[in-house]
């Protein structure tokens, strides 16, 4: 009988956890954490996995369910499976990250509040309901605050704000909304504005031993009334100076929030005071599949390994990835709304030199709105070229080449028929 895993919530591009197991001649069990797909989350071919679950709130009739199957593994894929990945495989006797520290894997508050009290440096903030009480502590921090939701993805909320006015703006917007997830905002977490470049750290870990898959540097503009917005990520060599300065930082974070097993996503910058973490996620990033490529494994494949190759993951560990090539991942940003008739420079954008491939999100027809997080690119990119200074070049070109001019647009009469 071949061995299983249980992925929690594998969708969009995590559902390719499955080809990483598959090649190790395992089964893979899909778990589906909500009764209901989440917002935005469109459904996977069911042929990609031996059998599908799915967690209608009776988590003794699942874990029956899981347990006759008898998986090795049970790991989420995305955000929304953390908590249960790490319920399911705890109560199973698997290989687990456990839950007494659960919350605080998926609470930016919480995470953050952990890692000082394990002596890891980490920023000033804040979580509270009350307009008052912050005011009264962006008034102490004497700078930015960022404001956002507490257990959200994808840069959904996140609200800068240079004065006590706006955080309070931020927070009447935020309270009691729902967020991507399908939860519900009930509290926020105001956090001290980071100055400094900011890295995405990826890491698989088997045992409490760390390994680093990936390291990528993230290019930010100002549009849109966001001061942050993310553009692009280009993989780093590993040889990178700036790449063995995050590293130990790195494996602290995953100690303190007791990631033992599995797939970690680490967004960090590089402030005057040393690295500083924005947030984790006990989950693979959105990048794995570019890093399979580029490098010729990632999380998925390294993940692989630490549950079901344990001593092949344990003779590998610590050694620095090799990047084929350089690459890169970018987007557009619209500055504008209303129905796109049509993108004026994609040809243009298609002849620059390192451009490899790219994913229209928003089509001719559709409604398109100016782009203020991730769910609102209106289209992704990959770049990739044996020269960085090449990319590099290409990458500020599409830059040169998005805007106002890239979209041509007339008056929104409602919304876009639905697809089929």
């Amino acid at each position: 009988m071949e061995p299983q895993v249980a992925v929690v919530d594998a969708f969009k591009t995590t559902y390719r956890f499955a080809d990483a197991f598959t090649a190790l001649g395992a089964g893979v069990i899909q778990v589906q954490s909500t009764p209901r797909l989440l917002p935005g989350v469109p459904p996977v071919d069911p042929s990609k996995f031996t059998h599908y679950l799915v967690n209608d709130g009776d988590l003794d009739r699942l874990l029956d369910e899981l347990a006759d199957l008898k998986p090795r593994a049970v790991l989420p894929a995305r955000e929304s499976g953390v908590e249960l990945a790490d319920e399911l495989s705890e109560r199973l006797g698997l290989p687990s990250n456990g839950t007494a520290l659960s919350r605080a894997r998926r609470d930016k508050y919480l995470q953050i509040e952990r890692l000082k009290a394990q002596g890891v440096p980490a920023m000033r903030q804040l979580r509270t309901d009350d307009e008052a009480e912050l005011r009264a502590w962006h008034e102490t921090l004497a700078g930015t605050a960022v404001v956002k939701p507490l257990r959200s993805v994808g840069g959904e909320g996140v609200t800068f704000c240079d004065s006590p006015d706006e955080s309070a703006a931020a927070l009447s917007s935020l309270l009691h909304r729902g967020n991507v997830l399908g939860e519900r905002n009930t509290h926020v977490v105001a956090q001290e504005y980071l100055v400094g470049a900011e890295y995405i750290v990826n890491t698989v870990s088997c045992d409490g031993l760390h390994h680093v898959t990936d390291v990528w540097s993230t290019d930010r503009i100002t549009a849109n009334a966001v001061r942050d917005l993310v553009v692009a990520q280009v993989l780093l060599r590993s040889d990178d100076p700036t790449v063995h300065e995050l590293v130990p930082y790195a494996h602290s974070v995953l100690d303190a929030l007791g990631i033992r097993y599995g797939a970690a996503h680490l967004e960090i910058k590089l402030t005057p005071d040393g690295p500083r973490l924005i947030e984790a996620g006990a989950r693979p990033s959105g990048l794995p599949y570019y890093v399979a490529e580029a490098v010729g494994e990632g999380q998925f494949e390294w993940s692989a390994d630490a549950y079901l190759r344990p001593e092949r993951f344990r003779a590998r560990a610590g050694e620095d990835y090799r990047r084929r090539s350089a690459f890169a991942w970018a987007a557009l940003a619209s500055p504008v709304s209303g129905r796109l008739v049509r993108y004026r420079a994609l040809d243009e954008v298609r002849r620059l030199e390192s451009f490899r491939d790219m994913t229209l999100q928003v089509r001719p027809g559709d409604r398109i709105v100016p782009t203020t997080w991730d769910m609102e690119y209106p289209a992704t990119l990959t770049f990739s070229h044996p020269v960085e200074a090449v990319l590099r070049r290409d990458l500020n070109t599409l830059r040169f080449l998005d805007g106002t001019g890239m979209y041509e647009v007339q008056e929104d009469p409602g919304p876009s028929p639905e697809r089929v």
